[in-house]
């Protein structure tokens, strides 16, 4: 707007000193005003003289032709200069898909966003209740972005719980290095299931061993990636609220490495490795559980209960192959525990599953090289544009065994066969089928539910 009203004075001051002799004090002045607005830098000093020289040839017969045209290309450079400005200066906005704003130079962006998830469930029972229901399963916001290009921050809670324990990611990370830095509370490195973000597994739940996966704590991370590959490490202590009571926390080091030897756009294979070595500190209490692959119930299909143990080192090898339409995913899962007692006797638990989809429209899962880890599904037709969306249907078996020396938590193994139905990029419709093939020893010993689960899901 300043470009703007200086053209409008320039054309006005130039046609008063243009004019005839009578108006010469007038004109004095505005010579003065032209003076004053060189010397506070509202005009160039080329622009001053530019003015003065219409006046002066104003009396001529081809000098206002010439004036006109000098004028005019001036004009035309300032209107350009202002538009460079402010296209400089322009903040942009993404809608479609996300909601971000980006500095025009990228150096500064905000990206919001969320999950809602929407749980039903009926089981048919067995020995024990299972209670069918709905919940909501996750409802999250996030906020993340970038600060002076390198610098990386996300805060994500979620409202299905309350206080410090909604807050699931809290963190800052710097990616001015060869080596990204990330520091605050985020999910520790381990398992290819684990990392594939809950809105792009393929069953409403993971499989039966990701009970074995250490949840998201406080801690420093390091980590690089290329095309293909992806490394990460990291030091942790407990989670968001820290150790309970006067206990001593105890520290987690752990780390994750994949590689892909087939990347391309129509098929890619995976294989990964991930290890954890946590020491319990002085509150030395583990136990691991888990329900049967359906979180509406509270029941649960195997648990150790409390374990007294002096440290635990887990592991776990991931594969997946996609081809297309069709794809493979298995993990198997390790853990060695070591007891705080000179009496009773080490322990050994294990678990593995096996997935495979396939879709039966023209789909394939999306799969990150540089993460390690599936991402969005994004159909080739939209509901609402004219098209279907994703079909895609799949099948699991799963298994884990926690049953050894003194500790009867269970051995069992589940079926399921799921249908999802990606009606756009963010809107999702799953059902799936578990069966509880069998459970022996712990609190469900010989206890084989089934369950049915739809989920209706939306990210933005």
């Amino acid at each position: 707007m300043k470009k703007f009203r200086f053209i409008s004075l320039f054309l006005w001051v130039s046609a008063v000193l243009i004019a005839p002799v009578a108006q010469a004090g007038t004109n004095q002045a505005l010579v003065e005003l032209l003076k004053a607005l060189e010397v506070n830098g509202t005009i160039t000093r080329d622009v001053y003289e530019l003015v003065i020289k219409v006046a002066e040839e104003g009396h001529t017969v081809t000098a206002p032709a010439v004036a006109k045209e000098e004028v005019k290309e001036i004009v035309q450079q300032e209107i350009k200069v202002a538009a460079k400005e402010q296209a400089k200066n322009q903040a942009t906005i993404t809608m479609k898909d996300k909601f971000e704003v980006k500095s025009a130079d990228g150096d500064f962006s905000l990206r919001m966003g969320g999950r809602i998830q929407a749980d039903a469930a009926v089981y048919s029972e067995d020995t024990r209740r299972q209670n069918d229901g709905s919940e909501m399963r996750r409802a999250r916001l996030f906020v993340q972005g970038k600060l002076w290009d390198a610098w990386k921050y996300k805060f994500q809670y979620d409202f299905v719980s309350t206080g410090s324990s909604g807050i699931a990611d809290a963190y800052v990370s710097y990616d001015g290095l060869p080596w990204k830095i990330k520091a605050g509370h985020f999910k520790q490195p381990f398992s290819l299931q684990n990392m594939t973000s809950s809105k792009y597994i393929t069953f409403t739940e993971r499989g039966l061993p990701h009970l074995f996966t250490p949840s998201r704590a406080i801690g420093i991370g390091v980590g690089s990636s290329g095309n293909n590959w992806s490394f990460n490490t990291g030091v942790f202590g407990e989670g968001i609220d820290g150790a309970s009571g006067d206990e001593d926390e105890g520290f987690a080091v752990g780390g994750r490495a994949t590689y892909a030897p087939l990347l391309s756009k129509q098929q890619h294979m995976h294989l990964g490795g991930s290890i954890s070595y946590r020491h319990s500190g002085s509150d030395d209490a583990i136990s691991f559980s888990e329900r049967p692959e359906s979180h509406v119930t509270n029941a649960r299909e195997v648990s150790t209960g409390s374990i007294n143990a002096e440290s635990n080192l887990r592991t776990v090898a991931e594969a997946a192959y996609t081809y297309g339409p069709f794809s493979l995913q298995s993990e198997y899962y390790y853990v060695d525990i070591d007891r705080d007692s000179a009496t009773l006797a080490d322990l050994d638990f294990s678990g593995y599953y096996v997935e495979s989809s396939l879709f039966l429209t023209d789909d394939m899962r999306n799969y990150s090289g540089s993460k390690g880890a599936y991402g969005k599904i994004k159909p080739h037709s939209i509901v609402g544009k004219g098209g279907i969306g994703a079909w895609q249907i799949a099948m699991r078996f799963s298994s884990v065994d926690l049953n050894d020396a003194d500790i009867t938590g269970g051995d069992a193994q589940n079926f399921s066969v799921g249908l999802n139905w990606f009606a756009t990029n963010s809107i999702r419709m799953s059902a799936n089928y578990v069966k509880v093939l069998d459970v022996e020893g712990g609190a469900g010993d010989g206890d084989e539910p089934e369950a049915f689960q739809v989920r209706g899901q939306v990210e933005f």
